[in-house]
């Protein structure tokens, strides 16, 4: 019953264990994390609650090798990480993490399959869990804006809905609190989401 809860975390501990953390006043921060969901027409399900149905054309997770196919090098780049992602299991399915060059002031993120997660259902399922829960859209599919604390400080997670039961979420760490995404993660996560979606796409 709290399968979001546990995509949400679970990702956050990834860019914590790999020192993805701010500081303030030389005190360590853990790394806050999000999960996101999209608006749209809903079907009520008793198990995960209205969840917005698929409007457009599905799209098909199983079209990238593996999650850190899901960006491409020169759109990596422009985000200031030139190395490789690392995959690592996620109790939602699969995950990639990137870490910009730039740790201190650089924006880490990590892409998760959820496909374990059934998609948006796990979501919307555990959203009473969520003090940030806000339905939205990407690239005119269902998504959820999300965070374990206010996604106004640096974190946000945005899950998206791209087929029946299948979907992905970004989770980004904004560690440059002089820029405007930092008090805005979530512009940043969705972002992402919308590359992803157009290299599914494409």
């Amino acid at each position: 019953m709290r399968r979001a809860a546990l995509v949400i975390v679970s990702a956050a501990a990834f860019l914590v264990a790999s020192g993805c953390t701010t500081k303030d006043d030389g005190t360590p921060t853990p790394v806050d994390s999000t999960g996101t969901t999209a608006a749209g027409a809903t079907t009520t399900s008793a198990a995960t609650g209205d969840v917005p149905a698929i409007t457009g054309p599905e799209l098909d997770l199983a079209k990238f090798s593996g999650p850190c196919a899901a960006l491409k090098a020169d759109q990596l780049s422009a985000r200031g990480v030139t190395k490789a992602g690392t995959e690592r299991p996620d109790p939602a399915g699969t995950a990639c993490q990137w870490y910009p060059d730039d740790r201190a002031l650089g924006t880490s993120f990590v892409f998760v399959v959820l496909d374990k997660g059934k998609g948006l259902n796990g979501v919307y399922a555990n959203r009473e869990d969520l003090p940030v829960f806000e339905p939205t859209q990407v690239a005119g599919y269902p998504a959820v804006n999300s965070d374990l604390t206010d996604a106004a400080h640096g974190a946000c997670s945005t899950a998206v809905g791209v087929a029946e039961g299948k979907g992905f979420a970004v989770q980004v760490r904004v560690n440059d609190k002089k820029l405007p995404e930092y008090t805005e993660p979530c512009s940043v996560s969705s972002e992402i989401a919308e590359t992803v979606i157009g290299n599914l796409k494409g």
